[in-house]
């Protein structure tokens, strides 16, 4: 068998492929928006299928009018015009080549309503161009004028087909040319509609696809997060237990620079952690809410830079604040106002020099306030001075590991409480940060103001009913518990602590959410139904990180909801005000 003629065939194939690939194409190496690749495409596409469509039906539509000249002299002008806009693209006039190929059928639609009327429905043809409108121009001066040219050529369609009635149109065919023509004209719409039609559909098909992948990304997000929670509560558990016995132990003092690197792993992956989960929000379009607090600002930002001290130590960093012109006591949302200055610290010391400072100055400039964080280190290079702010950026050839997600979560949060963040960095001079916030100042008789927190809070003889399934995890609360002086009584899952608590009721509760045979929430709930142990404080320990999970567990009667991984001090802090409120 004589395969040469195939191959010749297969090979002149592949090269119209190749070729119709790349008038395709034309012009998009020039650009970078995919949007905007997209139209240039669908422009080139168009062009191609009007010239195709055009050398197909022009040697019948001749044949038919009798090679009448008018109609050829249309059928060419609009053939060498159209074939025009291909090489526009590819010189880069892409807007050039979008309007050229738009008015060119606006004419020829026109010029053929009244060369052969009513015969070709043309209005129809109008739904077309007002289809295309959004999909080959992107500017909105020109999706309007091109709206107007739409309209104009409908309205001049109907005023042809009204003198035609008149029958003062400039061909007059028999019924047989007609029909041809009319069938023609319908294949050539039928072309035209797939060729617009097919690009969008594929598009759905791909965002259904990927809207499905997103879903399943995020519930894998945070079914891995959650997975992740728990053995980082250990090791958060682990290091603050290590941490106390150093400072009740002096002979383990030489060992404290290691829990000191522990600590800071620990911190840094929580905050990983919950910008991972900001992300994860972000992405699912969920708007930020802001709420409102009021505090004290020295105290607050110090506390802040001393939650960071211990990652700092890591690189022999020093953290120092300064308050200028501000007063003492503002108006804002407290827990943004952590997550912001704990990521705008966190880039410093990634990217800062080794053993230098790291300035935070709040200055206050009525009617607003800001917050600078100031380091010395390598300049930001300047290509990505206007990228930092988006997701993934990151400069891995340092010291430095991380996400590239901490200062978009911080644009972000500024942006939901009514503010800007800006960044400053050359050669030679600190890199700043700087955050401007609506300045609401408060009054201190506004102050919700609680005990300052001791080293330790102490809890002798309080009885603490504990249901945690992880051994780890039970370990570390029992024994953080029992060093405060608290009787602790252990339970595996929900049913085994309502069955202890009926026969030893406790001072108070503590929950994990997910444990097997019965969770926290129907713990919960079946301990706030019932009349012995309703008024027993109940705290649930989660790292679930569903709002609509929370918002369930506070309706169930959860007097607090602890994150995972535990701070044994906010642990311990929130168990004396529960303790204190059901004492009175």
């Amino acid at each position: 068998m004589n395969i040469a003629p195939q191959r010749k065939h297969a090979s002149i194939i592949h090269r119209f492929r190749h070729y119709f690939y790349q008038q395709v194409v034309a012009g998009t190496v020039r650009v970078q928006d995919p949007e905007d690749v997209a139209r240039i495409i669908m422009v080139n596409k168009l062009s191609l299928t009007f010239g195709f469509i055009i050398l197909l039906i022009a040697p019948v539509l001749l044949y038919l009018v009798k090679m009448h000249w008018l109609v050829g002299a249309v059928l060419l002008a609009e053939f060498m015009l159209n074939a025009c806009v291909v090489p526009l693209n590819a010189k880069g006039h892409f807007r050039q080549a979008a309007m050229l190929m738009y008015l060119v059928q606006c004419c020829s639609i026109v010029v053929f309503g009244f060369l052969l009327g009513p015969l070709l429905q043309l209005e129809f043809t109008v739904v077309f161009l007002l289809s295309i409108i959004y999909q080959i121009f992107r500017e909105a001066s020109l999706r309007f004028w091109a709206f107007i040219a739409a309209i104009a050529v409908l309205l001049l369609v109907e005023v042809a087909y009204y003198f035609g009635k008149e029958e003062v149109l400039l061909l007059k065919l028999d019924p047989t040319a007609a029909f041809i023509i009319h069938v023609m004209v319908v294949f050539a719409v039928l072309v035209i509609v797939i060729a617009v039609s097919q690009p969008l559909v594929k598009s759905n098909d791909v965002n259904s696809q990927l809207r499905r992948a997103n879903d399943f990304k995020r519930v894998f997000v945070y079914q891995v997060i959650h997975e992740i929670r728990t053995p980082l509560n250990a090791v958060f558990g682990v290091a603050q237990l290590l941490k106390k016995e150093i400072r009740q132990n002096k002979d383990l003092h030489p060992v404290e620079p290691l829990t000191d690197q522990l600590m800071s792993a620990a911190i840094s992956a929580k905050n990983i952690v919950s910008n991972v989960l900001d992300m994860a929000a972000i992405e699912s379009g969920k708007m930020e809410s802001s709420s409102e607090d009021i505090f004290e600002v020295e105290p607050f930002f110090t506390n802040i830079l001393n939650m960071n001290k211990v990652v700092a130590a890591g690189r022999q960093m020093r953290l120092r604040l300064e308050v200028e012109n501000m007063p003492p006591v503002i108006a804002g949302d407290s827990l943004k106002l952590i997550q912001v200055t704990t990521n705008l610290v966190a880039n410093a010391i990634k990217y800062g020099d080794k053993g230098k400072e790291i300035l935070v100055r709040l200055t206050g400039s009525p009617p607003n306030w800001t917050i600078a964080v100031i380091n010395e280190g390598p300049a930001i290079p300047p290509e990505k001075m206007s990228l930092i702010f988006e997701p993934f950026v990151t400069e891995k050839s340092r010291y430095t590991e991380g996400t590239g997600l901490g200062l978009f979560i911080v644009r972000n949060k500024v942006t939901a409480m009514g503010g800007t963040i800006g960044v400053e960095s050359g050669e030679g001079v600190s890199t700043v940060f700087t955050v401007t916030l609506p300045l609401r100042e408060a009054r201190a008789e506004d102050l919700h103001r609680e005990e300052a927190p001791k080293e330790q809070i102490m809890f002798p003889g309080v009885k603490v009913a504990v249901a945690e399934d992880n051994e780890l995890n039970a370990f570390l609360l029992r024994r953080m518990l029992s060093q405060s002086g608290a009787e602790v009584f252990m339970s595996r899952n929900g049913l085994e602590l309502i069955q202890q608590v009926e026969h030893h009721l406790p001072d108070i509760i503590i929950l994990d959410k997910h444990m097997d045979i019965m969770d926290g929430e129907e713990a919960l709930i079946r301990l706030k139904s019932h009349t012995s142990t309703r008024r027993i404080p109940v705290i649930l320990t989660t790292g679930d990180v569903f709002v609509e999970t929370r918002k369930n567990l506070e309706a169930a009667g959860a007097d607090a909801i602890i994150e995972k991984p535990i701070d044994f001090r906010a642990l311990a802090t929130v168990m004396q005000q529960l303790l204190d409120r059901s004492a009175t």
